[in-house]
């Protein structure tokens, strides 16, 4: 009797980036289960408890938590940040970056100059783990703005987007997987 091949999994957590992903389109290749919930953010993360161990874990999150933000308590955000992508259980884990958006009609940057300071320091704290960091920040971006056409409301993306997203996303996935050293 042939013994029936599985699909690898892939587990998707995070906010509405990663729920409105129409992920068994770009990624018929694997079982994907999406555990995205729109207007979540970090305290949705650090309390998932869903068993991903026996899957690749895609994780995005953060924009739903930028206003609570400023100067005195983002690093302290960052912290959690870390500590609740790094718990989640996985084969591998693929963290994208806080995307950008477009908040004010009077084409403000601000809010974009601070998500690419946050994200700078996430990707710091993440230097030394096993996270793989997706960082399409800029790829999403033009006149320091959410590219008006890879949006469907100056905020979510539309299929022109989710395609940068999974082209970056599928790149990674041809690799083989970290190996963790020989001790």
């Amino acid at each position: 009797m042939d013994k029936i091949e599985e699909k690898p999994k892939l587990a998707f957590v995070g906010n509405s980036h990663i729920a409105f992903w129409a992920l068994n389109i770009y990624f018929p290749q694997w079982e994907c289960l999406n555990y995205g919930v729109p207007g979540e953010g970090l305290a949705y993360v650090e309390a998932f408890d869903v068993d991903t161990s026996d899957c690749r874990v895609v994780i995005q999150f953060g924009s739903n938590d930028i206003y609570q933000l400023n100067d005195e308590n983002v690093d302290g955000y960052v912290e959690r940040y870390v500590k609740a992508v790094l718990a989640v259980p996985s084969r591998q884990t693929y963290l994208f970056c806080i995307f950008p958006r477009n908040d004010y009609d009077d084409y403000s940057t601000s809010v974009n100059k601070f998500i690419c300071m946050l994200n700078q320091k996430i990707h710091r704290k993440l230097e030394g783990t096993d996270i793989i960091y997706l960082d399409v920040f800029d790829r999403l971006l033009q006149d320091g703005r959410l590219n008006p056409e890879l949006t469907i409301d100056d905020l979510h993306l539309n299929g022109k987007g989710y395609s940068i997203l999974s082209e970056a996303l599928r790149r990674t996935l041809e690799q083989p997987l970290k190996q963790a050293p020989d001790l």
